[in-house]
């Protein structure tokens, strides 16, 4: 007797062959899965490895930025934007990055930590500056008070517009600095200024260190016709303009704006308006393969000066990592 081994019938033939193909495809999905995990694991290491590189060469951009300043500090008495400083940062590779940089005179801006005296109380004139530089800028006039009172030292409202620790503790559960700003961006925290009034006020204030009280003037060879607008609210716009137009040939000091440009009122020349520069910002981008660093930072001068036999190096005021 002869036994004949029985076939499987064709459905169950066709249930193993799809089975299997399943099972194969299920096997490549896993093996593409794990194989972009890794990808991916390996991408985030060559970041976080990359961005510690840039950080160590955006500390190396900073001297350069640093060492220009000291160049500048040697060979003028002024500062002026047709100076080497103000040209920035060719870009220039450093390892598999690229480096690019831009100095800005800081005291080319109002700078708001003028609006309070050494007594801790409103300066009125650097006020009635900064209300004319709202209005010009279409904001509120009475931003000014506002940041006048997060500024001074006491508890009391100075005029309409302003807010102290009764306002902030209930309106925001915080209250007024009572000391002067050392970055811009605490203007936020201030009452009437959102992130729309202070992306239209950035272009024209700083914030700088006003050292028992001393008011911090403005370059002439640098700054805007708007700050200029805010400071001389009686000359006529066509004689400011003139003013920025002029000083193409900058001036050198202040009996030079005095001789050169007769219709600014001297008075408000003396107490507003200087021909140095002691602050600087710089603003630097570190770029590579996967991340970009980019810094800013505030740079005091030293003492010193061209024709000195040695110049100490910027102070380095804050640093600020936006991104």
């Amino acid at each position: 007797m002869v036994c004949r081994r029985l076939r499987p019938p064709a459905r169950q033939r066709g249930i193993a062959i799809i089975t299997a193909l399943l099972v194969v495809m299920l096997a490549a999905t896993v093996a593409s899965y794990l194989l972009a995990q890794q990808a991916e694991s390996l991408t985030r290491v060559q970041r976080a490895t990359e961005r510690a590189q840039l950080g160590l060469h955006a500390t190396t951009t900073l001297e350069w930025a640093r060492s220009a300043l000291v160049v500048q500090q040697k060979n003028s008495t002024y500062v002026a934007l047709s100076q080497p400083w103000a040209q920035g940062l060719v870009a220039r590779p450093i390892d598999t990055a690229v480096a690019t940089g831009l100095l800005r005179d800081a005291q080319s801006k109002f700078n708001i930590n003028n609006l309070v005296g050494a007594d801790g109380k409103r300066r009125e004139p650097d006020v009635d500056a900064f209300s004319r530089l709202l209005k010009i800028l279409k904001l509120d006039p009475n931003i000014a008070t506002a940041v006048v009172d997060w500024i001074d030292r006491d508890d009391d409202v100075s005029a309409l517009g302003g807010a102290e620790n009764n306002y902030y503790w209930s309106q925001a559960g915080y209250g007024a600095a009572n000391r002067p700003i050392s970055q811009v961006e605490e203007l936020l925290r201030v009452k009437g200024i959102d992130e729309n009034t202070l992306r239209k006020l950035s272009p024209f204030v700083t914030a700088l260190p006003t050292p028992n009280g001393e008011r911090t003037r403005i370059n002439i060879n640098t700054t805007s016709i708007e700050i200029l607008q805010a400071l001389f609210a009686d000359v006529p716009a066509e004689q400011l303009i003139e003013t920025i137009r002029v000083r193409e040939l900058p001036f050198i000091d202040a009996k030079d704006i005095a001789a050169r440009r007769k219709q600014l009122p001297a008075a408000i020349v003396e107490m507003f308006l200087d021909t140095k520069s002691r602050y600087f910002e710089a603003a630097l981008a570190i770029t590579g393969q996967y991340s970009q660093i980019r810094q800013v930072a505030l740079l005091q001068l030293q003492a010193g000066g061209a024709g000195a036999s040695s110049i100490a190096w910027p102070a380095i005021i804050w640093v600020k990592e936006n991104g």
